[in-house]
């Protein structure tokens, strides 16, 4: 299992409904698992983390998941901080 995590800042509430607008077509990607997203609402700050069975669909879907994170934030000006890769080591 392999994790894309991404950071952000913006309005918390368009964040949210920007990401549940893109969740269908994020789970047509190949190797899809799950998504989650988080915001700290009296901050701003807020994070994706999606889920992919293997490296290859995580790097695969590298680029259409960039444009679904640009169009999920445009519409509330948020400001994307990073976006980052990760092997899954543990599960509880």
């Amino acid at each position: 299992m392999f994790a894309r995590v991404a950071t952000y800042s913006g309005d918390p509430e368009e964040l949210v409904r920007g990401f549940d607008r893109s969740l269908e077509e994020l789970a047509k990607l190949e190797g899809f698992s799950h998504a989650y997203f988080g915001v700290d609402r009296s901050s701003g700050q807020a994070l994706s983390m999606t889920l992919w069975e293997t490296e290859a669909a995580l790097e695969g879907s590298a680029e259409r998941a960039e444009g679904l994170r640009s169009q999920a934030a445009e519409p509330s000006g948020a400001t994307i901080h990073s976006v980052t890769h990760y092997e899954i080591a543990l599960t509880a």
